[in-house]
């Protein structure tokens, strides 16, 4: 018997407590770990920093969604950071994808064709700003050791 496997359609986007539709949604994490190397040879490995972003490529109806956040902060600039879940459930399991402090930033606030034929998007990107990072189905991305005392 075969089972529906999670496919976009799947996942629910909240920029904290408000539903948004994206055509496209992505979270990169950048580890920052490297081999420790001894004359050439990998030796072993040193943590580095971590850094993640948050893309969300979005039709001109939700734009305006976020646009009300930029609306009541006075400015895009003002928008304070917010929490990005993507989370998506099927019969053959659960994602559940959280970033944490993201501060947006304006990346493509235009995107037509002359010719017609497909809607204007916009790309909203942000990088991740709290410490609480990234949580992969509730399980985090950093080490406790990582994140003490912060």
């Amino acid at each position: 018997m075969s089972v529906k496997a999670l496919s976009g359609k799947d996942f629910d986007i909240f920029i904290g407590d408000k539903m948004v539709h994206v055509i496209e949604g992505s979270v990169k994490i950048t580890s920052g770990r490297k081999a420790k190397t001894v004359r050439g040879v990998p030796t072993g490995y040193i943590d580095g920093p971590v850094s993640a972003e948050v893309t969300l490529k979005v039709d001109h109806e939700n734009f305006l969604l976020i646009e009300a956040q930029a609306k009541e902060a006075g400015s895009w600039k003002g928008i304070e950071p917010f929490d990005v879940s993507f989370l998506a459930e099927v019969k053959a399991g659960t994602k559940n994808v959280e970033a944490f402090g993201v501060l947006p930033e304006l990346d493509e606030v235009l995107n037509v064709k002359a010719e017609g034929g497909e809607e204007d998007t916009a790309t909203i990107k942000g990088i991740v700003t709290s410490p609480d990072f990234i949580k992969i189905n509730g399980i985090p991305y950093l080490t406790a050791d990582e994140v003490r005392d912060l």
